[in-house]
């Protein structure tokens, strides 16, 4: 597959061209990492989403839960990243890429790609967040090519981290439903030992029925436009405004329909 037919499987999906150019360079600078730090690893988050699960939303964070003890340099992160994607960022115009770095956190490193000091997408590398199970670990190719391969969660597996997210974060964030939303219709389920594991989770964290009903109510037509209308294909965005966003709560509804 060609680099002009690697833009366009983005841009048939409703992406405007700078936005799947990025895309493009997120794959091969995902591709990069995991072969320059193999078994380092596992590409999560919504990126994840977009580039293996035919999500519409569009992210521009490269997710890293990192399986070692430690992270490698930023300096040598960022020369892998650089060797990557600098010939397309040429071949897409942008000219020569810089990198910005920072976190003041042992356990995150954040890695800005920006071209004349706009920024394209970020690298987040973490050991926070816990660990996914070596049986729910899927190799996936980028582009459609055995020689680009990177280790991700299952989609049941995604599941179970995206409902986690869902309930644990201190601000409700709308892409949360929608990406449970995604998963759901690719097929995705919480099987018995993730439900266990999920269950395990809102005990510890005394998340009772009428939180979890408030939180789900939360994602309304003003949080979802004010989210949702910037990362989404206009017509999509259209359809899930006339409904009032009601097929995000149904989903949510669902997946968390034994503890409602």
């Amino acid at each position: 597959m060609n680099i002009q037919q690697r833009v366009e499987r983005y841009t048939k999906r409703g992406f405007q061209q700078a936005d799947a150019e990025i895309l493009v360079l997120l794959e091969e600078c995902a591709s990069g990492l995991f072969s320059a730090f193999p078994d380092r690893f596992v590409l999560f988050g919504g990126a994840t989403l977009v580039l293996f699960y035919d999500s519409p939303r569009l992210s521009r964070d490269l997710d890293l839960l990192a399986k070692a003890e430690d992270l490698p340099p930023v300096s040598d992160i960022t020369k892998v990243i650089e060797a990557s994607i600098q010939p397309l960022g040429e071949i897409f115009g942008l000219g020569k890429l810089e990198f910005q770095s920072g976190s003041g956190k042992e356990d995150f490193i954040k890695i800005w790609v920006k071209s004349n000091d706009r920024r394209l997408f970020s690298v987040d590398l973490t050991r926070i967040g816990g660990t996914v199970l070596k049986s729910e670990e899927v190799r996936k190719e980028i582009a459609d090519s055995d020689q680009k391969i990177v280790v991700t969660p299952s989609a049941d597996a995604l599941l179970f981290q995206k409902c986690e997210t869902f309930l644990e974060r201190r601000i409700i964030k709308s892409r949360d439903a929608f990406d449970i939303n995604v998963l759901l219709a690719r097929g995705a389920k919480l099987g018995e030992n993730l439900k266990a594991h999920l269950d395990d989770f809102i005990q510890m964290h005394e998340i009772d029925s009428e939180l979890i009903r408030k939180r789900i109510d939360r994602i309304d037509v003003k949080l979802c436009t004010a989210e949702l209308r910037p990362v989404l294909p206009e017509k999509l965005f259209k359809e899930l405004s006339e409904e009032d966003f009601k097929t995000l709560r149904s989903s949510l509804e669902t997946v968390f329909t034994d503890w409602l």
